[in-house]
C-alpha cells in the first residue's frame, strides 16, 4: 500500500466498483495481468521530473504490493494535449497486437479545455468501448481532475455527462477522479491549487499516490464482484 505519509483516505463510495471486471478477475486467477492505460498529460507525464510517477504507475505499485503472487505489467500510452480521437487510434493498434485484460482510459479534459463537441467525444468513446469489448478487455474510464479553473472556464458538465452516459453502458465504468479530488480539496486533505509553491512538488506526488491507491482498490473491488 501507499506510504502512510502520502496515502489519502478515500470515501468508501469512490472505491466501490459498480460493475464486475470479469476479464481482470480471470487474469488475476492466472496470476498474469497486463494493463493498458491511455490518457493525456496527467496520465503519461512526469511528476516532479520523475518518469513513472503518475497515477497509473502508483496504481501498479499498490497492485503489486496487494497481490505479490501476481505478475503485473503496465503499458502507458498517450500524451499531453492528446484528444480521445487520437487515443482511439492508439487503442485500436495496441489491442490488435496484444491482450490486455484491463484498459484504463483517462479522457475528456482536453476536449473540455478546447470546447470540442461533446457529441464527438461520445461517438469516440462508444467506438472505443466496442474495440475494448471485441478484444476481451474490461474498460475503466477516468474523468478530469478537480480544478476550479477548469470548472470556471469550461462547460465541464457537458463532458461529464458524456462519461456518465458511457458509464451506464454494459462493459464500461467510470472512476470518478473529479469528485474524489474535489472531496479531498473540500475537506482539506489535499488541494493542489492552494498548496504553497515550495510544497507543490511534494503535493503533486502525494496526489498521484493517493489516486493510484484509490484506483487500485477500485479495480480490485470490480474483480472481486465478477463471478468465477
Amino acid at each position: 500500500m501507499a506510504p502512510p505519509d502520502q496515502a489519502c483516505e478515500a470515501p468508501a463510495d469512490f472505491l466501490q466498483a459498480p460493475d464486475p471486471l470479469p476479464h481482470l478477475r480471470a487474469a488475476l486467477a492466472r496470476k498474469d495481468v497486463r494493463i493498458l492505460a491511455l490518457g493525456s498529460g496527467s496520465t503519461v507525464g512526469e511528476v516532479n521530473g520523475a518518469p513513472g510517477a503518475a497515477f497509473p504507475h502508483q496504481m501498479l505499485e499498490v497492485l503489486r504490493a496487494d497481490r505479490p503472487e501476481v505478475s503485473f505489467d503496465l503499458t502507458v500510452l498517450g500524451g499531453r494535449g492528446m484528444t480521445a480521437e487520437a487515443m482511439l487510434e492508439l487503442l485500436r493498434k495496441t489491442l490488435a497486437g496484444a491482450k490486455f485484460p484491463l484498459v484504463i482510459w483517462q479522457t475528456g479534459t482536453v476536449e473540455a479545455l478546447h470546447a470540442m463537441r461533446p457529441d464527438r467525444l461520445r461517438e469516440t468513446l462508444n467506438e472505443g468501448l466496442q474495440v475494448v469489448q471485441s478484444a476481451g478487455s474490461d474498460l475503466v474510464l477516468v474523468d478530469a481532475q478537480f480544478s476550479r479553473f477548469l470548472r470556471a472556464n469550461t462547460d465541464l458538465d457537458a463532458y461529464e455527462a458524456v462519461l456518465q452516459g458511457i458509464d451506464a453502458m454494459p462493459g464500461a465504468m467510470l472512476f470518478h477522479r473529479f469528485d474524489l479530488t474535489r472531496a479531498w480539496a473540500n475537506d482539506g486533505t489535499l488541494d493542489l491549487e492552494r498548496v504553497r509553491k515550495p510544497d507543490r512538488e511534494k503535493a503533486m506526488l502525494r496526489l498521484n499516490t493517493c489516486l493510484g491507491t484509490a484506483l487500485a482498490q477500485f479495480v480490485l473491488n470490480g474483480a472481486e464482484k465478477a463471478t468465477p
